[in-house]
């Protein structure tokens, strides 16, 4: 190994470390996407059905459930949670659809 691939090798080494190491703000890299996405797409009124079903392979209904469920779990800022709220209402368990 030459020291231009060792210097390559340790600069890739280094931010997988700094990768795995890093602080998250969500419990698990499933809750981190779906988070994320969601983000994404809330200032345009949240995902479609056609890109949630693309990206997660569930519908919009799910994708919302499982969405509030991970958000719960999370250390997720008030205002962000409020921003996802208008994009992704939720429907509080306990409550049927008749």
């Amino acid at each position: 190994m030459n020291s231009g691939q060792y210097r390559l090798w340790r600069q890739r080494r280094r931010a997988a470390w700094i990768e795995a190491n890093r602080t998250r703000g969500h419990p698990d890299t499933e809750a981190e996407h779906l988070i994320e996405f969601a983000k994404m797409w809330a200032p345009y009124g949240g995902a479609t059905e056609e890109e949630i079903l693309v990206h997660f392979g569930m519908t919009k209904r799910r994708f919302t459930e499982r969405l509030w469920q991970v958000i719960a779990e999370s250390n997720c800022a008030q205002d962000e949670m409020r921003e996802l709220a208008n994009s992704y209402p939720h429907r509080r368990t306990g409550n049927s659809d008749g």
